[in-house]
């Protein structure tokens, strides 16, 4: 039998014992470099190749054995620290929203929460179970995939307050996309940079033709966030700061040409640290806000009454958390930021432990997604009124938000459940002339052709 196919025949049986396909691949490729590393050894004492290539596989022992003791070590890990923590979330969603359904006679509202936690769970256990992978072999088909869904979806969305309405949920699944674009351009060097810019800059667009300010917020700055993590982990393999200077400065020329360009937008920001500086105008909501925070007490119901909450609109989906502090007191909003936080936390632990780059881009940018929807909800409810908030993840109604971020989460599970998995097959040349030499999946090679 040619040595090769022995070899082969090895790795076949020893796969046959492990259940868990995913770790086909990589299990085969270790053992095979095992084997090759050993005949090498073996043919360098004077052996034949033949001869050699037995031995070596006789020293790795049973197949059989081998590959039972790898089937009872390479199993997904299910990460069920999160998937606590999301339940636990979705709970306490469950019971503000119970809440906001007895004191405002919101009976649809309810029965269409649990409709949206339960499509929910079954997007989460899909995205669970597909393979995160393909987030960094099909970026460009996947993001420009999602920007024809934004599109139709803008066809047929309601347009609520001059915001076609849907679409800004839609564009909580870009960051996501775009850490695949990352993956894909950062062996282009500065090109690379540009080319993933650009990409930001077409959903960029898409956000302001909503338009959704909250929307061009927690999109831009989770891109911006992802962009910069990877460029000061050196994936671009460039000199950083001249990197950094590329990035910030025209995001920096494009803010100030937005704020300059409406004085009005100013004025907006003034009257969003301070609502009192026009209280029956634009300031309405946040004096209201403010209010209601300040009669609140640690436990039970604030000074302002019972009814306090019919004075700020859409109390169901914008201000729940400024309702229940003033509803039940503080407890109810530590409480609720306890479980969120904790999530946040374990999540990030769970980030820094991801040994590819794609898995720990696709990771970061699910928690920096979720993160920026919650600092940007609880800043708005805490009384500063700069920007509309867009949703509390998992707690406020919401369907459309809800199951998109469930199948975020699956995404994240997924990364968590296979992602030690994932060899990067980055490829970065040290003479970019004339490729004399290479670094290849951690390999020097060094082509004397050239």
């Amino acid at each position: 039998m040619p040595e090769d196919t022995k070899i082969k025949q090895f790795l076949v049986t020893v796969c046959e014992q492990i259940r868990w396909k995913k770790a086909h691949s990589v299990i085969s490729q270790e053992l095979e470099d095992h084997i090759i590393d050993q005949k090498a050894a073996f043919v360098a004492e004077g052996l034949d190749e033949d001869t050699a290539t037995d031995k070596a596989l006789a020293e790795m022992g049973d197949p059989i054995l081998i590959g039972s003791e790898l089937d009872h070590t390479h199993k997904p890990k299910i990460e069920w620290s999160i998937i606590s923590l999301t339940g636990i979330i979705l709970m306490l969603g469950i019971a503000v929203r119970l809440l906001v359904t007895s004191e405002f006679n919101m009976q649809g509202v309810l029965i269409n929460s649990i409709i949206s936690v339960v499509l929910g769970m079954a997007c989460m256990t899909i995205a669970y179970f597909l393979d995160f992978t393909t987030i960094g072999k099909y970026p460009k088909s996947i993001f420009l995939g999602l920007i024809g869904v934004s599109l139709g979806v803008m066809a047929v969305s309601p347009v609520i307050n001059g915001r076609y309405f849907y679409v800004q949920f839609v564009l909580l699944l870009f960051p996501t996309a775009f850490a695949g674009i990352i993956y894909d351009m950062r062996t282009k060097g500065y090109l690379g940079i540009i080319i993933s810019g650009l990409f930001f800059g077409i959903v960029a667009c898409i956000a302001f033709i909503i338009p959704s300010f909250s929307s061009v917020l927690l999109y831009s700055l989770t891109c911006l966030i992802l962009l910069t993590f990877a460029i000061t982990k050196g994936w671009f393999n460039v000199n950083k700061l001249m990197a950094l200077l590329l990035v910030y400065i025209p995001m920096i020329i494009t803010l100030f040409g937005i704020v300059i360009s409406k004085p009005y937008r100013i004025k907006r920001l003034l009257i969003a640290i301070n609502p009192f500086l026009d209280p029956k105008g634009a300031g309405y909501i946040g004096t209201i806000k403010r209010d209601l925070l300040a009669h609140a007490k640690f436990f039970g119901q604030g000074d302002l009454g019972i009814n306090s909450g019919l004075m700020l609109p859409n109390i169901n989906t914008d201000y729940i958390l400024t309702y229940l502090i003033h509803r039940l007191g503080w407890i109810s909003f530590i409480v609720i930021m306890t479980a969120i936080l904790a999530f946040i936390i374990r999540a990030f632990i769970l980030c820094s432990r991801q040994k590819s780059v794609l898995g720990k881009l696709v990771s970061t940018s699910v928690l920096i997604t979720f993160t920026m929807q919650v600092v940007l909800y609880v800043v708005n409810n805490l009384g500063f009124q700069l920007f509309p908030p867009l949703t509390m993840p998992l707690i406020s109604y919401g369907g459309t938000a809800t199951i998109i971020n469930m199948t975020l989460i699956g995404i994240m599970l997924s990364v968590y459940k296979s992602g030690h998995l994932v060899h990067d097959n980055l490829r970065t040349s040290i003479w970019k002339r004339n490729k004399l030499i290479e670094i290849v999946d951690g390999k020097i090679i060094i082509d004397l052709h050239k």
